[in-house]
């Protein structure tokens, strides 16, 4: 199983350095982690940021370039480019497609996720072995959240569907919350939808309940994920996600993860 530092973040390592940063990724792909990260592009460049306002990171900010090539010296299997909603215009992938052309080496270590179909179909016309993912959600979230993040959202039928058509390669699941309509509860991550998806030929990877905390509780209204309201009831669950087998998992605590 693979493991995904989330935007170069280690909340556990109070030392650690700022998020998004040069010497944070550096440092992850080093220790064999490999990193989930952000393209932001700006009429400056490219850079890698999780946030527009480049000036909380707090540390060196890192260019695509420069990220392209630790990866591309690291061992690490495999990194995630999270390619988001607004950054998917042929304007903004022709420049993508330009930075990765420079970067041949590094090409293969990564898959690039939250694709929306059209997307897609763009990139491996130019690039027919790039590794490309969905993001993959609850139906209830779908309605919930799909036109905050741009419309990549799709449902895991959806996700099959295009599985066909030979667009993706990885499913990139995300369970937003555990709260389903009508005060219910709901939970996408289950052996009934692994097995569905691995059945139509899909890798699969997944990000842990905490990154609900730092990475969109704007989405959310401020609310967390139910399973990362304390640390004791956290890896209790992402225990039991790993007894799923997923092929890659995207977190917040890399460390602990593996000691798992």
């Amino acid at each position: 199983m693979i493991i995904f530092t989330h935007r170069g973040l280690e909340p556990s390592n109070p030392d650690f350095y700022p998020e998004s940063s040069y010497e944070a990724f550096k440092s992850h792909l080093e220790r064999g982690f490999g990193i989930e990260f952000d393209p932001f592009f700006t009429e400056q460049g490219v850079f890698v940021s999780h946030n527009p306002d480049l000036k909380i990171v707090g540390g060196r900010i890192a260019t695509l370039d420069e990220v392209l090539e630790l990866i591309k010296n690291s061992k690490a299997e495999l990194n995630a480019l999270h390619l988001k909603g607004k950054f998917q215009d042929v304007s903004y992938l022709d420049i993508l497609i330009s930075n990765l052309k420079n970067h041949p080496q590094a090409i293969s270590k990564i898959i690039i996720f939250d694709v929306k179909p059209e997307a897609a179909r763009y990139l491996k016309s130019k690039m027919p072995n790039i590794q490309l993912a969905p993001s993959v959600a609850h139906s209830f979230d779908i309605k919930r959240y799909n036109s905050l993040v741009k419309g990549t959202l799709l449902s895991v039928e959806e996700a099959i569907k295009y599985k066909k058509d030979g667009l993706y390669d990885w499913v990139w699941l995300d369970e937003w919350d555990r709260a389903d309509k009508n005060g219910k509860e709901k939970m996408l991550y289950t052996a009934e939808v692994f097995d569905l998806l691995k059945q139509a030929g899909y890798k699969i990877a997944l990000v842990t309940p905490e990154m609900h905390n730092t990475a969109s509780p704007g989405l959310l209204g401020g609310k967390n994920h139910e399973d990362s309201n304390d640390k004791e009831m956290l890896f209790k669950r992402i225990k039991e996600i790993i007894s799923l087998k997923p092929d890659a998992i995207c977190t917040d605590n890399p460390e602990e993860v593996k000691n798992l």
